[in-house]
């Protein structure tokens, strides 16, 4: 029997990135949607940060690149969505990426640090 492999397709850190912003996008908009029908719009756009530098380029660069053509729809939509105002996208330093602590092996400092951005409670501490 012959075992076969199956295709992998991988993607550029920005690629990915992307398509998790446009999937961001789509759930920002559905959320305001349904503070809408609450009668509680928004009064502010919702900020994303990112530590990538090439997606906060392509999000704000108009012409498409060779780069980029998987991902032209997510790019039109998330270009859309921040000229309408519903969110903006900000920079921020990859060691002070909140995600970080869930996706990486962190410094314990670091991870002190990140945690304490979280807002957790020890809900098993004594009152």
């Amino acid at each position: 029997m012959e075992i076969k492999e199956e295709p992998t397709i991988s993607r550029s850190s920005s690629e990915a990135e992307y398509k998790a912003f446009a999937t961001t996008t789509c759930e920002l908009q559905w959320l305001s949607y349904l503070l809408q029908d609450l009668h509680l719009p928004l009064s502010q756009p919702a900020t994303l940060y990112c530590d990538n530098k090439s997606t906060l380029q392509i999000a704000s660069n108009q012409v498409f690149h060779e780069r980029t053509k998987h991902i032209e729809i997510d790019c039109h939509l998330v270009r859309e969505k921040l000229n309408s105002g519903l969110l903006k996208l900000l920079p921020i330093t990859s060691s002070m990426q909140v995600a970080n602590i869930f996706t990486k092996p962190l410094a314990s400092a670091q991870f002190s640090t990140l945690k304490s951005k979280l807002g957790l409670t020890n809900i098993y501490s004594p009152a």
